[in-house]
């Protein structure tokens, strides 16, 4: 065998190397030329508020109405909104304290989570349940 003749293809020899055909590229579906609008699912109306207040510095922002909180948000066209979108979509999960939003866009649904350890070192946010009652501020009487 050691005087066996080894293919050209092989050896690689660049000149005889049949070159690479080219990868038909797929579209994505937000590299179109207008972007289409993108529908983030709220809890309620307080993390549509702060959804909005998130969102309308770098998109045009509006509420949609309807049974659900939903915020309709318009990228610019091209690609390179997706990041800085989800971007806003992670930071104002952490603000809100939420652990996941639906997002829609296009014919397609995305389910967008929070990192576990991000949601435990948020900022609280403040309710009314949380504000203590003048029975829960008196100490109990010493027997």
């Amino acid at each position: 065998m050691h005087g066996a003749h080894t293919p050209a293809f092989l050896v690689g020899d660049e000149r005889t190397r049949a070159p690479r055909p080219a990868r038909p590229r797929q579209a994505t579906l937000w590299s179109s030329e207008r972007a289409k609008p993108v529908e983030i699912v709220a809890h309620d109306e307080y993390c549509t508020a702060l959804l909005l207040e998130h969102a309308t510095p770098f998109f045009p922002a509006e509420i949609v109405s309807g049974p659900a909180w939903i915020v309709r948000v318009q990228p610019p066209a091209g690609g390179g909104w997706v990041l800085e979108l989800l971007s806003l979509v992670e930071r104002w999960l952490e603000a809100a304290r939420l652990p996941c939003a639906k997002v829609l866009y296009g014919d397609r649904s995305y389910l967008v989570r929070t990192p576990v350890e991000r949601l435990h070192h948020a900022p609280q946010a403040v309710t009314t349940f949380d504000v203590p009652s003048e029975a829960s501020s008196t100490t109990p009487a010493s027997p």
